[in-house]
């Protein structure tokens, strides 16, 4: 498998390799536990997004703090086609922190498919930089 360093400063195979987990585990995931995993999965595939399109913001000399405005510049800037559904993942993201279990199955779990699709597009977008 290549290895995708952007710039000689920027690896996204941890990007690459969580996305390979949540689709792997979206496929698989048939308990309450294994949906749980899958969750996560879904967490750290969303932090390591918005922190990569933070940095490359960053390389640009665009620099950004909130994932919102990050995800919103990244859109500007074709990292990504359209911020709306980047913000309802802001959005999910921050009820697996806050919220109870049966919230986060009921909201988060069923719009992950949907993320694993804007994911790819956004790597895509990454290994052409």
């Amino acid at each position: 498998m290549p290895k995708y360093i952007l710039n000689d400063k920027l690896d996204i195979e941890p990007l690459i390799s969580a996305r390979n987990f949540l689709k792997k585990a979206l496929q698989e995931a048939k308990t309450e536990l294994e949906i749980a995993g899958t969750i996560q999965a879904f967490e750290i595939c969303y932090e390591l997004a918005w922190k990569t399109c933070r940095k490359i913001l960053s390389l640009r000399g665009t620099h950004v703090y909130t994932s919102k405005e990050v995800f919103r510049i990244a859109g500007l800037e074709g990292l990504i086609p359209n911020a709306e559904p980047w913000f309802d993942y802001v959005e999910k993201r921050n009820i697996t922190v806050h919220e109870y279990y049966e919230k986060i199955m009921e909201e988060v779990y069923p719009i992950l498919p949907q993320f694993l699709k804007n994911l790819d597009i956004l790597i895509k977008n990454l290994k052409k930089l």
